[in-house]
């Protein structure tokens, strides 16, 4: 693609330059777009035979292992048939099985000695061959037709055994969707990506459309005569204005500040649950240690020490004796300052009257008179 665009680019260059050589200009870049697209196809060609040997390389391996296997079972089941008729047609059986002979053997022989003996190079060339001609919108382009006389050389085979072999090895989906993916370069080559094509096109209309859009803004904004700013308005009481309209204002405030008006028409957005985390946070903040988390967790704890087999309680340690306790030496309490004789009387007075009247005192003491006299 890259050979395609600086044709066209030198053509274009030649054209500006040389404006009497309109028309051989067409023609040479009519010329050098062919021979890009055709050194395109070439590359993409040897690329591709890479890619389809590959394939066929896998396809050889599967069909190997399908042909030792249908081989041991056949053997099995000649096997079984030869001993059925030593032994007689005792049991009859209901469902009759496909009789293999020991010809069909050879043949399936034969046909797994084809299959490791396959040219896989000469295959390819039969392949790409093949579907590029019986391809419908590729097989009458002048470039295809050129690219098979040139590069590709295939010959045919007689042999009915290999022509079998051939036709499953390309029957394989690995094969199928290589062979697909191949032929949809082929046509992007000659014809374009049509996807991408489209894809441009819309990128470019948008652009296009943006910038008339930008235009025709910015052309309004010329048209359009520069108005004056507005003097801001101060708010404050107006002269001759009556404060019952200032209160109905209010009100009408009010009712559009309803606290409920959210709650209701819109409704109350719920809060996010909190994590798991941040519960047990909050349960250890109300709880503590009777907290149901810590004490599973402890539980849990206490599970494994005991079911441990060697596990022995660690004794709990004696308390030892305290020492005895020292005589208090109380520091001598300072002298008492001299009380003035009257504050002490009262003083007195007032211990007397109170045990007088908790009857603590020895006047209350009850009289008892002897009667042995």
């Amino acid at each position: 693609m890259k050979t395609a665009i600086l044709a066209a680019s030198r053509a274009k260059y030649q054209q500006i330059h040389n404006r009497n050589a309109g028309e051989m200009d067409k023609e040479t870049l009519i010329k050098e777009l062919y021979t890009a697209r055709k050194l395109k196809l070439e590359s993409k060609l040897y690329q591709a035979r890479k890619d389809l040997k590959n394939a066929l390389k896998k396809a050889k391996n599967e069909e190997t292992q399908k042909q030792n296997k249908k081989i041991k079972s056949a053997r099995k089941l000649l096997e079984k048939t030869d001993d059925e008729k030593e032994a007689g047609d005792e049991e009859v059986e209901k469902k009759p099985k496909k009789k293999i002979t020991a010809e069909d053997i050879e043949l399936y022989e034969k046909e797994l000695e084809v299959i490791k003996s396959v040219d896989l190079d000469a295959l390819v060339e039969k392949t790409l061959k093949s579907k590029l001609q019986k391809n419908a919108e590729l097989k009458n382009e002048d470039l295809i037709k050129d690219l098979i006389e040139s590069s590709i050389k295939a010959n045919k085979t007689e042999d009915k055994i290999l022509q079998n072999i051939e036709s499953r090895l390309i029957a394989n989906k690995a094969v199928t969707s290589d062979i697909n993916l191949i032929l949809s370069s082929f046509q992007s080559i000659i014809k374009g990506n049509n996807e991408k094509i489209e894809k441009m096109k819309t990128i470019e209309e948008k652009k296009k459309q943006a910038a008339e859009k930008k235009k025709r803004q910015a052309e309004e904004e010329e048209q359009k005569p520069q108005a004056a700013k507005k003097p801001r308005v101060t708010k404050g009481k107006k002269v001759g204005t009556s404060e019952f309209f200032e209160t109905l204002g209010s009100a009408a405030d009010d009712e559009n500040e309803d606290e409920n008006f959210k709650k209701i028409y819109e409704g109350e957005k719920k809060p996010n649950r909190a994590g798991q985390r941040q519960r047990r946070k909050q349960w250890e903040e109300m709880y503590g240690r009777e907290a149901k988390h810590i004490a599973s967790e402890y539980q849990k704890r206490e599970e494994k020490r005991l079911a441990n087999p060697d596990y022995r309680p660690k004794k709990k340690p004696t308390p030892k004796p305290k020492p005895a306790a020292a005589a208090a030496h109380h520091k001598p309490s300072a002298p008492a300052e001299p009380v003035h004789p009257s504050w002490e009387a009262k003083r007195m007075q007032e211990e007397i009257m109170s045990k007088a009247l908790s009857g603590k005192s020895k006047s209350n003491n009850k009289i008892v008179f002897d009667d042995s006299d």
